[in-house]
């Protein structure tokens, strides 16, 4: 029999070029584009890093022979300083989010051995970190062994050493005692006990001392952007483009910062615009952020670009789908005026971004985009419904520019399999006085089909439809959210009625 039956419906909207998330609407119903996008995060892995470290303890009778040990007795109580290892910075205080101390024991005394170790500049709740465990008995050639773990967590570490006038040192106290209820032990030379501490995984939930004047190399780096990801090909020309660059310090440190350059990249077409503003190039100046106590105020540097002071149209209008950037943080340009008080904590942050507000006013030029819809097919790929016959394409466009069709036959990576003749021209929507849509333009395009080409939609049921967008004349229109593009396909074709129907 002869069958008129829809394929498809679909419609293309304002979403389909940018993301409802990005769109704000005003109560006309006019559209303005906003969205953010961090260029750099300069945060506490990158201000200064806490190394795991090993301390050693030792102790052995420094003479030859022997000596009786009574039980209960102390074996041995050392004190030790030792440096953290951090480089660049001179911390007097820390407390850390994260950490472990693991204390290996080795006894090669023949008694029981409690073993004691403390740290003396640290606290939780005010009360001091203290691993005890016990050991027992061992021989030089059999030593016994033991271990104990304490989670550092929440710990107030006090670095400046016991006379309270140095940096980043670590004080721990370490002593050993024979078992009280033991029976003693005859120590030789060879007989030795040994301790050592292992801190790992320290990760700082707050620091405060200097850090350092220094400069912090940031890039060659890339950020993504996605919010151009529909456009295909083509231009726009924007009437009108606004952004902002805003710094945002959130460590207690001044800071100067300079950048070699921002450019936007069009992978698509592989083109690239810098930006062209007095900033590029120039030492941008930030002040410390403010101690609240239990979490830092950032301080905040901005400035506006627009087509009167930079390129941001043309910036903007390549499309980017990356932002290249190369800088370098100066910190404490003056030195240390804080007076050792410099301090961050886990969540502070130096941080750049460019948040931009586009009206969309604005002309197009072969402005591309794609979509792909599943065609209904009545029958089977073994069992066509269809033979063969015409399409029916049904466009009503409400958009103030034309649109040039395509349909491909694609499979579902996307790869084309065949193109259906006739791409089909849909005028612009009607303009009214206020320039803008007055009533949509409605078109029907009638497509021939063989039957080599049903094959090809039966085999992989996808159109991909390439939309070629173009504004009439040179002027800027406005986009409205009721704006939209309505497309159906319908089929006049020979229709074979079979079992898988």
């Amino acid at each position: 029999m002869d069958l008129l039956a829809p394929l498809f419906i679909t419609e293309l909207t304002v979403s389909d070029l940018i993301a409802d998330s990005l769109l704000d609407v005003a109560p006309d119903g006019a559209l303005t584009l906003r969205f953010t996008d961090e260029l750099f995060g300069f945060k506490l892995d990158t201000a200064f890093e806490v190394p795991d470290t090993s301390i050693a303890y030792r102790f052995a009778l420094p003479i030859p022979g022997s000596l009786n040990f009574p039980a209960g007795s102390t074996f041995f109580s050392e004190e030790q300083t030792s440096d953290l290892g951090i480089t660049d910075v001179q911390l007097r205080f820390l407390e850390l989010r994260e950490g472990l101390l693991h204390v290996d024991l080795t006894n090669m005394v023949q008694s029981n051995m409690i073993a004691t170790f403390s740290l003396p500049s640290a606290s939780l709740n005010g009360q001091p970190a203290v691993l005890t465990e016990q050991v027992g008995p061992g021989t030089p050639q059999n030593p016994a062994m033991a271990a104990v773990t304490r989670d550092l967590s929440g710990y107030w570490f006090d670095l400046r050493g016991p006379q309270f006038n140095t940096v980043n040192t670590l004080t721990s106290l370490v002593s050993t005692q024979l078992d009280p209820n033991g029976s003693g032990a005859t120590v030789t030379s060879q007989d030795s006990v040994i301790a050592i501490a292992n801190y790992d995984g320290l990760v700082p939930a707050y620091a405060r001392g200097f850090f350092g004047q220094r400069t912090i190399e940031v890039g060659p780096d890339v950020s993504e952007v996605d919010v151009f990801d529909g456009i295909i090909a083509g231009a726009l020309d924007l009437d009108q483009v606004q952004a902002e660059l805003t710094i945002r310090n959130g460590i207690g440190v001044d800071a100067r910062v300079h950048i070699a350059y921002l450019r936007s990249l069009n992978a698509n077409t592989g083109t690239t615009v810098d930006l062209m503003h007095p900033v590029v190039g120039a030492p941008i100046n930030l002040n410390r952020a403010i101690d609240l106590g239990n979490s830092p105020a950032p301080s905040t540097w901005s400035v506006t670009l627009d087509e009167l002071n930079s390129n941001i149209d043309l910036f903007v209008e390549n499309l980017p789908t990356a932002l290249e950037y190369e800088l370098d943080v100066l910190v404490n340009p003056l030195g240390d005026v804080s007076n050792g008080n410099d301090f961050l904590y886990y969540e502070s942050e130096l941080i750049a971004e460019l948040g931009v507000d586009i009206p969309l006013r604005l002309a197009l030029d072969q402005f591309t985009l794609q979509s792909t819809v599943r065609v209904d097919l009545p029958g089977s790929e073994e069992n066509h419904g269809l033979q063969y016959g015409t399409l029916y394409l049904f466009a009503t466009n409400g958009f103030p520019f034309s649109a040039d069709l395509t349909l491909e036959i694609v499979d579902q990576a996307g790869t084309v399999h065949g193109v259906l003749p006739s791409p089909v021209n849909v005028p612009a929507g009607t303009l009214g006085v206020d320039d803008l849509v007055s009533s949509p333009t409605t078109v029907r395009r009638e497509i021939e089909v063989a039957a080599e080409e049903l094959d090809l939609l039966y085999q992989h049921d996808r159109l991909r439809i390439t939309s070629v967008f173009n504004t009439a004349g040179s002027g800027h229109v406005s986009i409205l959210d009721g704006y939209q593009l309505d497309l159906q396909l319908t089929a006049r074709a020979n229709y074979i009625v079979n079992g898988d129907e």
